[in-house]
């Protein structure tokens, strides 16, 4: 059984490691710091017409999230802060809905942050700190990491969310709000009243031309991700964390979109999160923490080398307010 950790920082802890952060820069050049998807999830017979977010994933079913196995407690995570070097993206496009599965491990582990001030090297690791305020991650060129931020949801009539689809910008934040001094912006997403599979935020590793022949993000060299996180005081707080991959996601040519229920696509890896209403770090291990549930193909291990992306969602008729920040692969 995995154990499940969580750790909250108070605003004492967090300044004294500010303070430690600054003189590791002042030595050697790098902050220490830490640091969180688009896809469209499936139903049995639904088609759904939600946006997939460059890189675009295909949203999974909700059905209810449920917390599997707790996970083991997260590794001290310490990666350097500096600014993101910004590229454009393309908008997603719309993809089917198929169960999301079931069971899943959850863990969220952490060693504690600090400001990454404004270290000039640019982290490799960082998927994205939001601080330079646009929807595009962490730009880097070899291997090439170039997709953007972007919410998705079921289309349910009458049902809300900001920002909606295709229109993702990071949230500012006021110095009470943020995590840790000098933290300025953040991704957020909230709404309510959607009834099929729910509402999500994602992220997606690289930008595409044409949708169908999305280019693949080698992450086999990282052992998880880890991101800050915290919901609204409204909100629901299970979250499910989805891995995207050419294993599970049409696009990657080796699961079908219909026929046998062993050949189906959107059978997505997933852990399961239980978040606070205080920002808080979240670790999770690729290998320990992330599961198939019974609803497609199933696949003997998580295909880290043919990523598409990383998706947060909420399951149906649950109001959310989420909050992320600083997302990075962890090694």
């Amino acid at each position: 059984m995995l154990s499940f950790n969580i750790l909250v920082f108070s605003h004492s802890l967090l300044n004294a490691r500010v303070a430690r952060c600054t003189a590791l820069v002042a030595l050697c050049g790098v902050a220490a710091c830490s640091t969180y998807g688009a896809d469209l999830l499936v139903s049995d017979a639904l088609a759904d017409g939600g946006n997939a977010g460059l890189g675009g994933m295909a949203a999974t079913q909700g059905g209810g999230l449920e917390p599997g196995d707790a996970g083991a407690a997260g590794n001290e995570q310490v990666t350097s802060g500096g600014g993101d070097a910004e590229m454009g993206g393309a908008t997603g496009s719309p993809g089917g809905a198929s169960p999301g599965g079931t069971g899943g491990a959850s863990h969220a582990g952490a060693a504690g942050f600090t400001n990454g001030g404004t270290a000039t090297v640019v982290n490799p690791d960082l998927i994205d700190d939001l601080e330079d305020n646009d929807k595009s991650i962490n730009f880097i060129n070899s291997p090439r990491r170039d997709g953007i931020w972007d919410t998705g949801n079921d289309a349910t009539q009458g049902g809300v969310q900001t920002p909606a689809p295709f229109m993702f910008l990071p949230t500012k934040l006021s110095a009470a709000e943020a995590p840790y001094a000098g933290d300025q912006y953040a991704a957020h997403t909230k709404g309510s009243g959607f009834t099929m599979y729910g509402a999500y935020m994602n992220v997606s590793m690289r930008s595409y031309a044409d949708y169908a022949n999305t280019p693949q993000y080698d992450a086999s060299k990282y052992k998880g991700i880890s991101f800050l996180a915290k919901v609204g005081a409204t909100s629901g707080k299970s979250m499910r964390v989805r891995f995207i991959s050419g294993d599970t996601d049409p696009r990657g040519k080796k699961c079908k979109v219909s026929g046998l229920h062993s050949e189906l696509c959107y059978n997505h890896y997933f852990s399961v999160v239980t978040l606070s209403n205080t920002w808080q770090i979240y670790q999770l291990d690729f290998g320990q923490d992330f599961a198939q549930g019974g609803d497609g193909m199933t696949n003997d291990t998580i295909d880290l080398s043919g990523m598409y992306g990383l998706e947060f969602q909420f399951a149906p008729s649950n109001d959310f307010d989420l909050w992320i920040d600083d997302l990075t692969f962890t090694k």
